[in-house]
């Protein structure tokens, strides 16, 4: 009785394993490649470009969002003397996103920007201007990242040491989210609440 139980056991546990196993191991390799190629078209292609303006889009967002929810009469503000206020903040960044990504990608800011990077920008404190040249610099980094080739990403370049065109975008990036949370600082500390945390 124990010897039939036990056959008829393992026969059944044969039969439940081979229906359980992938397509591929049953011999139907065909329907393992339909499964795979679905499984291709359902998932988003992820690369370089798509990462990097995703992450942009969202800073954009932020840093627009937050420099006109800033009063003008708080632009001069600063936590400390010898510190950047809040208008020279929204500059530097504007000013970095320019000069950064110019260097990168090998491209000229449009001529409306000329004022809006280096020495002087972050005299600027008028705040449709402020506002007006944070966006700019961020859409004049879109295009940037949009036209830059996938064989240009792992291009060695020189930006404050060895790197590749991929590692001073991340740098850029970086230096644009390192800036916001100070940006964001500054507006709690001014009684401003971030308009995408209401």
């Amino acid at each position: 009785m124990n010897r039939e139980f036990l056959t008829a056991f393992a026969s059944a546990s044969a039969l439940a394993m081979g229906a359980c196993a992938p397509a591929a191991e049953t011999g139907d390799a065909e329907a393992a490649g339909e499964m795979a190629a679905e499984a291709e078209t359902a998932a988003p292609q992820s690369t370089v470009q798509s990462e990097l303006l995703a992450d942009l889009g969202t800073l954009r967002e932020k840093y627009v969002g937050l420099a006109e929810s800033m009063p003008e009469s708080a632009y001069g503000w600063r936590p400390a003397e010898g510190v950047r206020s809040v208008s020279e903040v929204f500059m530097h960044v504007a000013s970095a996103n320019f000069g950064l990504v110019s260097r990168v990608a090998g491209t000229t800011p449009p001529e409306a920007a000329a004022a809006w990077y280096g020495q002087d920008a972050e005299s600027i404190t008028d705040k449709a201007t402020v506002v007006q040249a944070v966006g700019a610099s961020f859409e004049f980094m879109a295009e940037a990242i949009a036209s830059t080739g996938d064989d240009r990403w792992p291009e060695g370049i020189e930006l404050f040491g060895a790197t590749s065109v991929r590692g001073a975008m991340t740098f850029t990036l970086a230096h644009c989210h390192e800036h916001l949370g100070q940006s964001i600082a500054y507006a709690r500390m001014n009684g401003v609440v971030p308009p995408w945390s209401m």
